[in-house]
Order: structure tokens, then C-alpha cells, then sequence
């Protein structure tokens, strides 16, 4: 995707696909994906039998530049062409098996299962900006901290607290995608410093926000689209 930002949603999670990243939703993986503002990007629709050994629910990639390049050609094929079907399935098995070698992680928040942490994760993915202690939500949800908390990491593999600061890190994605700056970014999401959300958002993807975005002026220009863009 090149402009606009979609947010993909199962069961198990939620995921952040914006400007400059590639999406992916397994073959016959059941989703909700909801458009921010009108989209930019390619959609490629992948047989099954391509997609062994690949994620098997949604997932996030970062480009690269061969993965860039692929995503030029293959938008510049000319169907005219007697070859065209060919270097198509080709350039797309290819592109999958790159993306497929890529290491980084994907903009994903894990949701657990059990009803009550489901509605806690949910109102704080919403709304992260909400500082309520874990005794608090334990209180609220009626059930015991202890219980939360193994409950939770359980579910989720992360803690509470790095689960929190996840959900505010992708949420602050979301609102830089759609062009809030990075202060107004991280006092909405719960920083009461900004340089303790760059800091923090460096820590965990390697740049600062406004590097962040920077990727997305590199991919290839697209038609705008309103259909779900992911791939």
C-alpha cells in the first residue's frame, strides 16, 4: 500500500497495514478489514496451492527493495502479451517467497480469547490513552489480579504492560498514517512526553516516527483504489 491505511481484525488480533508495508490474509482466513481514507496499492489474489508454508492468518510485511521492484512489474505487465500469464505466476511466486524470507515482525496485536480480557484488549486497543492500573481493570472485569495477569500473558504472549505499550505504538501508526503529527500522536495515545514515545517507538522499530514513513515515498506509483488493498 502505497497512501491510506487499513486495519485488519480476527479473532486473535487486530493488524496495522500502513503506507509503505504489504499485507497479507491467508487463503480462506476469516476477517474483518476496515479503509482509512482512500487507498493507494496493488491487490493480488494468490492461489492456495501457492500459499503453503505461509502465514496462516493475516500478516504485515515491510518492504524491500526487491520486493518493491517485483510489485512494479508486475503492475506494468502487459496482458497483451502471449507470455503475460506466465511471468505473472512466475513474479508472484517469486515476490511470495520473499516475503515469506522477510524477518520483520509484523504490526500485529494479539487479542485473548477469554470474553472478559476480549472486552478489556478491545477498549484499550480503541483507546490506549486510558491509564487505568491493572488492579483497576481486574476490579471492573471481576477477576482476580493474579488471574488477569497469567490469563493474559497466556493468551496473548505478552504481558500487560508490553501489550498496553503495543497497542499504543500501532495505534499511534494509525494516526500518523492519516497525518497527525508526531506530537498530537503521542499525547493521543498516552505519552506525556513526546521524546519518551520517540524514544520508544526507535526501541521498537528501529527508526523514529517521521523515518517510519519515509519507505512509503520509495514504493512505485499506483492507481487509487477503494477495495481492500491487502494482498
Amino acid at each position: 500500500m502505497r497512501e491510506g491505511l487499513q486495519v485488519i481484525e480476527t479473532p486473535s488480533g487486530r493488524w496495522v497495514q500502513p503506507p509503505g508495508w504489504i499485507g497479507w490474509i491467508a487463503p480462506r482466513c476469516a476477517h474483518a478489514a476496515q479503509s482509512f481514507s482512500a487507498t493507494t496499492g496493488w491487490s493480488l489474489h494468490v492461489d492456495p496451492s501457492m500459499a503453503a508454508g505461509r502465514p496462516g492468518g493475516p500478516h504485515v510485511f515491510a518492504t524491500t527493495p526487491l520486493i518493491q521492484a517485483l510489485v512494479d512489474r508486475l503492475a506494468s505487465l502487459d496482458a497483451s502479451q502471449a507470455v503475460f500469464e506466465e511471468r505473472r505466476v512466475r513474479l508472484a511466486a517469486v515476490l511470495i517467497d520473499e516475503l515469506a524470507a522477510c524477518a520483520t515482525p509484523s504490526l500485529h496485536l494479539p487479542m485473548p480469547h477469554d470474553e472478559r480480557l476480549a472486552a478489556m484488549a478491545a477498549a484499550l486497543a480503541n483507546d490506549p490513552a486510558v491509564s487505568d492500573t491493572i488492579d483497576q481493570w481486574a476490579d471492573r472485569i471481576g477477576m482476580a489480579r493474579r488471574t488477569l495477569t497469567r490469563r493474559f500473558a497466556r493468551e496473548t504472549g505478552l504481558s500487560f504492560v508490553q501489550w498496553r505499550q503495543q497497542a499504543r505504538l500501532l495505534k499511534a501508526i494509525e494516526l500518523l498514517s492519516l497525518g497527525e503529527s508526531v506530537t498530537a500522536a503521542a499525547l493521543t495515545v498516552g505519552y506525556s512526553s513526546v521524546s519518551a514515545f520517540i524514544e520508544t517507538f526507535r526501541k521498537n522499530f528501529g527508526c523514529t516516527p517521521a523515518r517510519f514513513f519515509e519507505e512509503a515515498a520509495t514504493l512505485p506509483q499506483a492507481k487509487k483504489s477503494r477495495h481492500e488493498p491487502a494482498f
